[in-house]
């Protein structure tokens, strides 16, 4: 009787490219979550812990950093070459981090993040927002403000000119949510408590 050998599940990925040109995200079609609940964002491969994932993304040249968040891996670079020249590299990685059996985003990483307590993260977020992100929405008549602290996820909301603004996706994944990871990492979730529906005076119409 013949028998076949059963031949390994191809991975779909997706690129989307972002308003801005250095980035770009690449959405993996896997049965299980690269990053489940977390948010995580990588700035070289020390950071990763020996992450299969993040040590192959880093291994391209050209790579600035990384988030992972769900089956979703966000990709900026410091390279004059176009994402279709780094595309096929950053799938073979990724296909390759994702099939080799071990999981993909090391358990350190995520135990690291656990054991950071959240004491004086609300004091930096607060003063993140007057200083820098609340001056830099002036000009668009808007605002953002936290609304509440919740175990390791912190809970904002855009006001203003922000509130249904069409771009208010983009501000807030790029600016405010990127902005407080780079000073609380241990922020789990940034979540948008923003009424958008409800915005009567967008600054976008």
């Amino acid at each position: 009787m013949e028998t076949t050998t059963a031949q390994p599940k191809t991975i779909k990925i997706a690129g989307e490219l972002t308003h801005d040109p250095d980035v770009c995200r690449f959405h993996v079609g896997t049965d299980q979550p690269l990053a489940e609940g977390w948010t995580l964002i990588f700035n070289s491969a020390a950071e990763g812990k020996g992450s299969p994932l993040v040590d192959a993304l880093f291994g391209i040249a050209g790579i600035a950093h990384v988030m992972v968040e769900e089956s979703t891996v966000t990709i900026g670079k410091d390279t004059p070459a176009g994402w279709p020249q780094l595309a096929p590299d950053i799938a073979k990685a990724i296909r390759t981090a994702c099939a080799n059996g071990a999981p993909p985003i090391s358990a350190l990483v995520i135990e690291g993040l656990q054991s950071q307590p959240m004491d004086g993260v609300e004091e930096i977020i607060r003063e993140l927002f007057e200083k820098k992100i609340n001056p830099a929405l002036e000009s668009h008549g808007g605002y953002v403000r936290l609304v509440k602290i919740a175990g390791h996820d912190v809970h904002v909301e855009m006001g203003g000119g922000c509130q249904g603004c069409s771009s208010a996706k983009a501000t807030m994944q790029h600016g405010v949510e990127n902005a407080i990871r780079r000073l609380a990492p241990q922020v789990r979730k940034v979540i948008d408590a923003t009424d958008h529906a409800s915005g009567d005076k967008p600054f976008f119409k």
